[in-house]
C-alpha cells in the first residue's frame, strides 16, 4: 500500500492500515457522509451505498456543497472525497438490502430502522467469512443527542434487543432534525471507536476500548456508556 503524504502525521497510529482496507458505509446523509470523509482522510477505502439526491434542506447538516443540489448523494460524496483526499472511491447508488455487497467493516448511518436491519442482516450471515473479526458500526442521530452500537459477534444478541420497528420512533420536529457540527461529532466517534477496533486486530490485543453502547447529550455534555 503506497503512503501519501497527508499521512505521514499519523501512518505509524496502531491503527492505520497495513493494506486497503475496505469499509462499506450505509447512506450518504447526516451521518455517513461525514463518515466516509473521515474514513477516507485516516486511509481507509469506503465504499458508499445510497439511492437518494441532495436537497437543498440537506446542506445544513450533511457534507455537501451548495453546487451538489440535485446531484445523487453518492456521486457527491465521492467528488469531494476526490477533492480533499485524492483518493477514488466507490460508491453504489442503490437503497441497502439484503443484497448488498458483504463487507466485514460496516458502517450504519441511516434515518430509518427498515435500512439498518437490511444492512445488518448483511453483516450478520456473513460475518463467519473472514477470520478477522468483523465490525459493525450503528449510529443513531438526533439534533442534539446520539447513539452509537458498536456490534461484533459475541454482542450480536444484545444489538438485536435495540432494533425496532420505524412505526415505534417518535418523530422529531422537521426544523429540528440535523445540524453540521452534530452529525460530524457522531462521525467522528464512529471513526474513533472503528480505528480502536482496528488497533486491536493489528496489535493482536483488545487494548483500546470499543463500547457496545454510547449515548451523548450535546446541551448538557451528558455521556452514557452502558445500557
Amino acid at each position: 500500500m503506497q503512503i501519501r503524504i497527508q499521512h505521514g502525521r499519523f501512518k505509524d497510529a496502531a491503527w492505520f492500515p497495513e493494506k486497503d482496507e475496505h469499509v462499506l458505509v450505509g447512506g450518504a446523509g447526516g451521518i455517513s457522509s461525514w463518515a466516509a470523509f473521515f474514513l477516507a482522510r485516516a486511509g481507509f477505502k469506503p465504499f458508499v451505498v445510497d439511492f437518494d439526491t441532495v436537497d437543498e434542506i440537506n446542506l445544513a447538516g450533511q457534507l455537501f456543497k451548495k453546487n451538489d443540489v440535485g446531484k445523487a448523494k453518492v456521486d457527491a460524496v465521492k467528488h469531494i472525497i476526490k477533492e480533499f483526499v485524492g483518493e477514488d472511491i466507490n460508491v453504489l447508488k442503490d437503497y441497502v438490502t439484503q443484497n448488498t455487497p458483504y463487507c466485514p467493516f460496516m458502517f450504519s448511518g441511516f434515518d430509518n430502522m427498515l435500512a439498518r436491519k437490511d444492512m445488518f442482516k448483511v453483516w450478520k450471515d456473513n460475518i463467519h467469512r473472514y477470520p478477522i473479526t468483523p465490525i459493525f458500526v450503528d449510529g443513531r442521530l438526533v439534533a442534539e443527542s446520539f447513539q452509537i452500537f458498536c456490534v461484533t459477534p459475541n454482542n450480536i444478541e444484545r444489538y438485536e434487543e435495540k432494533l425496532f420497528d420505524d412505526t415505534e420512533i417518535e418523530d422529531a420536529p422537521c426544523t429540528l432534525r440535523q445540524t453540521s457540527h452534530s452529525a460530524a461529532m457522531i462521525a467522528t466517534h464512529m471513526v474513533g471507536f472503528f480505528t480502536n477496533h482496528i488497533a486491536n486486530i493489528y496489535l493482536r490485543e483488545n487494548i483500546r476500548e470499543v463500547p457496545f453502547f454510547y449515548e451523548y447529550f450535546i446541551p448538557f455534555n451528558l455521556t452514557e456508556t452502558t445500557l
